[in-house]
């Protein structure tokens, strides 16, 4: 799965939830440590968040990455706290763009080829919600 699918599909997680629990995203936190070894491991202040992005992509490199473009592309907003070793971003919420780019597919063929070109995700739905359980599956069913 490429960086940007990943990222497509993070942006749907966290367009649902910002869509049924609005009040509890500047609370809620993800972080990437360095490990011993090199790798990168992945945790949150909600161990169902890290199992749920975890199930996106289970690389927690590739959710890092997928993070980053995100929030580089201005699809998202967190404030970030960096360590040496760690870096934890707060508070992740969807900006305009990144509602305009998710609700767009509502446009009809436009909104799609935006989606698919940002994310690499096609889809026939015509409606966000399905979108959503398209791409995200039992995940947040």
């Amino acid at each position: 799965m490429t960086i940007k699918e990943t990222a497509g599909k993070v942006l749907l997680y966290f367009y649902q939830m910002q869509r049924t629990a609005p009040l509890a995203m500047p609370n809620r936190q993800v972080g990437f440590i360095e490990k011993k070894d090199g790798g990168l491991g992945f945790t949150s202040d909600k161990k169902w968040l890290a199992k749920d992005l975890l199930s996106l992509n289970p690389k927690a490199t590739d959710v890092y990455n997928a993070l980053l473009f995100l929030l580089n592309k201005n699809y998202i907003q967190a404030r970030e706290r960096v360590s040496t070793k760690a870096r934890i971003y707060v508070g992740i919420e969807l900006t305009g763009g990144g509602i305009d780019i998710t609700e767009g597919i509502e446009r009809g063929r436009d909104g799609h080829r935006d989606f698919e070109a940002a994310f690499n995700i096609k889809s026939n739905s015509s409606r966000v919600e399905d979108l959503i359980k398209e791409a995200l599956g039992d995940l947040l069913g």
